[in-house]
């Protein structure tokens, strides 16, 4: 049920207010994202078996929390707690990178960053749908844009900041974008209100939302969440094609860019034509960019590529969220979104190191047709996902 205050865009307050948050956070997150592993690889020597090792371990410390945060937020129906919570630990960790002065000081502080998205996640989720109508993608969507919107302006921010206050002066300078986010959410943002009661049973009825449908669509998001391997690796490639290292935020910002203009779309398609519709468009853009980025000689050529990983991004993370509501009961709402967090990140760590692995001793061109192969299974899965939920419909 959407709350009555609405506002721009079609949307309740608390929705824009959530994404504004995302906003800032992520403003932050990515000054960071956008500079990291050639910070790892020229300032601290780490090598593409280290990158992938990070990332890998620091997304994959995230699952289990997203699992038991989701759970807590459907037994206590005391969402914005945990939401808090988490936002704060990741806006109070990431300016201490600054200080950092090995790679296992920046694995140790992206634990410390993931874990607050861990708490974060799924209670955040879940407040988004409860504070949404029957047009779930769409918010969605919205809240994905403005979170993205951050995401463009942290890898320009970096760009700008690199050469006056280098790696330590940008990873300092997250502080302040990380303290407007955790201003807005604690001032400004409600609870919304729950439709059912506060179920002390809910761990135990866990395995309730495991039905058939719901089952079959973690599987086909698991193997995508395995083909996408950290954007550590497409700019690492960015320097193979001849774009200078000093470039490689403005890269990033290209992704972030057209993950931007494709949020919405997205949630409207995912509204009007199917939310597993719009998942498997998203699975085809990222075999395209992957292909292309693989096979890219020239700036040009990668850069296309990367405006396809850019649009994949978009449509991805708006549709695959706003399936979940369709598959599961009102009162497992948190703990699915716990789940599917957690199948999807569980898998971060094997894929990067994989990709690592591939990268150094194969090359980056077998790396990403890694990922490619295993984005082609889950595109198969998820079309094979459609057809189960197409059969239950109309019998």
């Amino acid at each position: 049920m959407e709350t009555k205050d609405k506002v721009l865009l079609g949307v309740s307050s608390n929705i824009l207010l959530l994404g504004v948050v995302s906003f800032f956070t992520d403003i932050s997150t990515e000054l960071i994202m956008s500079v990291l592993p050639t910070f790892l690889v020229i300032s601290l020597g780490a090598t593409p078996e280290i990158v992938g090792t990070i990332e890998g371990i620091a997304e994959s410390m995230t699952s289990f929390l997203k699992l038991v945060s989701g759970a807590i937020a459907d037994r206590t129906r005391k969402r914005k707690r945990l939401t808090v919570i988490g936002y704060a630990i990741s806006n109070i960790i990431k300016p201490i990178m600054g200080f950092a002065t090995s790679w296992w000081d920046v694995l140790a502080l992206r634990i410390g960053d993931r874990i607050g998205k861990g708490l974060r996640t799924a209670p955040r989720d879940a407040m988004i749908a409860d504070s949404s109508d029957s047009r779930i993608g769409r918010s969605f969507g919205i809240h994905r844009t403005l979170d993205q919107l951050g995401a463009v302006a942290g890898p320009v921010l970096a760009f700008l900041l690199l050469i006056p206050l280098g790696y330590g002066g940008i990873f300092l300078f997250t502080a302040i974008p990380g303290a407007i986010a955790i201003a807005i959410l604690v001032i400004f943002v409600k609870e919304p209100p729950s439709k059912t009661k506060p179920n002390k049973a809910i761990l135990k009825n866990a395995r309730a939302i495991m039905n058939r449908s719901f089952s079959m669509y973690i599987v086909s998001a698991t193997l995508y969440a395995a083909s996408a391997i950290s954007y550590a690796f497409i700019l690492l490639r960015a320097i193979e094609v001849g774009i200078p290292a000093e470039m490689t935020a403005l890269v990033y910002a290209l992704i972030q860019i057209f993950h931007v203009f494709s949020g919405v779309p997205a949630g409207e398609i995912s509204d009007r034509f199917g939310r597993i519709r719009a998942v498997q468009v998203g699975y085809l853009l990222l075999l395209a960019a992957f292909a292309t980025i693989a096979f890219s000689t020239e700036p040009w050529t990668f850069l296309f590529g990367v405006i396809l990983f850019g649009m994949h991004q978009g449509t991805i993370e708006t549709s695959q969220r706003a399936v979940i509501p369709s598959l599961t009961k009102e009162e497992f709402k948190g703990t699915a979104y716990g789940v599917y967090n957690m199948a999807v990140g569980a898998v971060a760590l094997p894929t990067n190191i994989a990709a690592g692995f591939i990268y150094a001793s194969l090359g980056s061109q077998y790396a990403f047709l890694y990922g490619f192969i295993l984005a082609l299974f889950a595109s198969l899965a998820m079309a094979a996902t459609q057809m189960t939920l197409k059969r239950k419909m109309e019998k």
